[in-house]
């Protein structure tokens, strides 16, 4: 599955999901190679469309710099679909905030605000009184990628309605 993004800032940003080898690439002019991916050999246990929510299972790499990325239990409450990132020194943060909508961090400071449309196009809304470098946009795509944008709310997890992260 291919996802392509016409960003107000980095243009045209396209993020390719492949669920069964749990491969996200993101790729734009303006932006570094990013990939995020399940180790090989390791088996797809989550929804997610990367498969994983185990960090030791996890690859992250933008541009030449690779990160950590510790994702929540993503069951039941939003706050558990919240995933952490260690990335060039810093603290990320991508957690859903409803059902639609997804905040961005570097160390408290919000970065963008990713919105996922009910046709399922999604759009980046980025913060303008904050420095952003291009691989901060990269990874947050990549997320979206690998997590998808918003979640479903307690009640819809617990019955199995979550719908499509994307």
């Amino acid at each position: 599955m291919d996802l392509v993004i016409g960003d107000p800032l980095h243009g045209r940003v396209e993020i390719s999901v492949d669920r069964e080898r749990g491969v996200i690439d993101v790729r734009s002019s303006s932006l570094p190679d990013t990939t995020m991916m399940r180790r090989e050999g390791s088996v797809a246990g989550d929804p997610s469309p990367i498969g994983t929510r185990d960090p030791q299972q996890i690859i992250l790499t933008v541009g030449n710099e690779s990160g950590r990325v510790v994702p929540g239990t993503g069951f039941a409450t939003r706050r558990s679909y919240r995933v952490d990132v260690e990335f060039c020194d810093a603290s990320y943060v991508f957690a859903p905030v409803s059902e639609s909508l997804t905040r961005f961090t570097r160390n408290g400071a919000e970065l963008a605000v990713f919105e996922r449309a009910p046709m399922g196009s999604i759009t980046a809304s980025w913060a303008s009184r904050t420095a952003l470098t291009p691989g901060e946009a990269a990874l947050g795509y990549a997320l979206v990628g690998a997590y998808g944008v918003g979640s479903p709310g307690m009640l819809k997890s617990i019955i199995g309605h979550g719908g499509s992260p994307f």
